[in-house]
């Protein structure tokens, strides 16, 4: 269905009051980012979890689901079928399972690539998010340790559980400088029997982070010791390791990747071969 068709036809499902609030929202307007164009189901996050950069109490969506996709259909960068979309950058979704239900099923009738990250377990949503490239989040995949960092999140046990249940990706984010390397490799060697893909996320140190971890910047050191596992996780473990956000989807949709990564040498060099697909797109 044309872009022009999508509208009209989220305009006779709309109040004339929701398609106003729709023009002015920040979907309608906002750049994309690497990783595609990211879906705000909520702001804000009461997971406390140590590392994190998102501090503010959660604030659901203004936007009705059907308002959201319809506000995004206004950004004039954004292409059905093309652009990538990615759900849950500065919330928790599952932690509104109904809203981020329904918003799913608009999104399916753009049959764009569609992302999800999360640190939630909700068996409710299996049959969506089968649907989706599901990243299961964590910072260290194992129980007891994990917990001091994620406190208010389900168990590494539960959550590898239910990435095998969504056919998902584990996105280890963020690597932290205080574990041990060898504890690291013991996690990628849980995570292997649990799904093939994994994705290695870095740090982000915002001034009040900095101040909770006692870290002033990321040192050479941090990002030899993630190539480490990487190639651990590779060699020893033959895990797909996606080195951004935007392959996993990629793969997981089986389409070039939205970022060009194999043109801007940060190609993940799995076995999506995008730049492959790229050429036969364009014959």
């Amino acid at each position: 269905m044309e872009k022009k068709k999508l509208k009209r036809f989220y305009e006779s499902q709309l109040s004339e009051k929701e398609i106003e609030k729709a023009k002015i929202d920040e979907h309608a307007k906002r750049a994309p980012r690497p990783c595609g164009f990211t879906i705000h189901v909520a702001r804000g996050c009461s997971g406390s979890c140590l590392y994190c950069y998102v501090e503010s109490k959660p604030r659901p969506a203004e936007l009705s689901p059907k308002a959201l996709v319809y506000s995004l259909l206004l950004n004039p960068r954004f292409k059905i079928e093309e652009s990538f979309i990615a759900i849950g950058s500065v919330c928790e979704p599952l932690d509104f399972p109904e809203y981020t239900k329904e918003l799913l099923k608009e999104i399916y009738l753009l049959r764009n690539p569609v992302q999800l990250s999360t640190k939630e377990v909700n068996h409710t949503l299996v049959r969506e998010l089968k649907k989706v490239d599901t990243l299961i989040s964590m910072c260290v995949p194992l129980d007891e340790l994990c917990k001091k960092f994620e406190p208010k999140r389900p168990s590494i046990s539960e959550r590898l559980e239910f990435c095998k249940e969504v056919h998902g990706a584990v996105f280890l984010r963020p690597i932290l400088l205080m574990i041990d390397e060898e504890l690291y490799k013991r996690g990628l060697e849980r995570i292997a029997e649990y799904t093939d893909r994994i994705i290695l996320g870095n740090l982000r140190l915002t001034k009040n982070v900095k101040k909770k971890l006692g870290i002033e910047r990321l040192t050479k050191s941090y990002f030899q010791g993630k190539k480490i596992l990487e190639d651990y996780a590779k060699k020893e473990l033959d895990l797909i390791v996606f080195r951004s956000a935007c392959c996993s989807n990629a793969y997981k949709h089986r389409v070039p990747c939205w970022n060009e990564c194999w043109r801007k040498g940060f190609c993940s060099k799995c076995p999506n071969e995008c730049w492959s697909k790229e050429e036969r797109r364009n014959y």
